[in-house]
């Protein structure tokens, strides 16, 4: 082979992964949860990839749009550095080329099955990446806190809040403390 029939393979066959992984990069996300609000930080997309991680992570009783409100809700309060690299995450997660690259899947996390979904989850749970670790970490964590931060998911988990003497101290209206 010549140097030029060379050059025209490579660039030829470079073209047909920058379109190939320029397809897997833009494909559309599923609707999993519609937001019952503006959202703050997270964009609509992220809201999405937020929810379906939310339905393997968080108990069935729990809504998942109530759990990605929440965290976009606590996203408000944080650095605006945090934000972008929460934002960027959630991006990450649910394009489909890194999931070529790393996991072999050439659909977006939102368009998978729940099986796939947490097949995707267990692979950077143990990932061998920090970066895909520690972010896999930061999502289940969110998602957890935020589920079970609100009373209304106790229930749920079989939680009841104190009573009797220790009632003062869940309830600050008995202190006289207003909310």
């Amino acid at each position: 082979m010549n140097r030029r029939t060379f050059l025209k393979r490579g660039l030829a066959g470079g073209a047909v992964l920058l379109l190939g992984g320029g397809t897997l990069a833009v494909l559309p996300t599923k609707e999993v949860a519609a937001p019952t609000r503006a959202l703050a930080v997270i964009g609509a997309r992220g809201f999405q990839v937020l929810a379906a991680v939310a339905q393997r992570v968080v108990p069935d009783t729990v809504d998942a749009a109530f759990v990605a409100h929440g965290v976009d809700d606590l996203l408000r309060r944080a650095a605006p550095e945090a934000q972008a690299d929460f934002n960027n995450l959630l991006g990450l997660f649910e394009n489909a080329l890194p999931g070529l690259i790393f996991d072999g899947r050439v659909l977006p996390f939102t368009r998978l099955s729940p099986e796939s979904q947490d097949r995707v989850l267990r692979s950077w749970r143990d990932s061998r990446l920090a970066l895909r670790r520690n972010g896999y970490q930061a999502l289940r964590r969110i998602c957890l806190a935020t589920a079970y931060a609100d009373e209304r998911t106790w229930p749920a988990v079989g939680y009841a809040p104190p009573s009797g003497l220790n009632a003062a101290a869940y309830d600050d209206s008995k202190l006289g403390v207003v909310p």
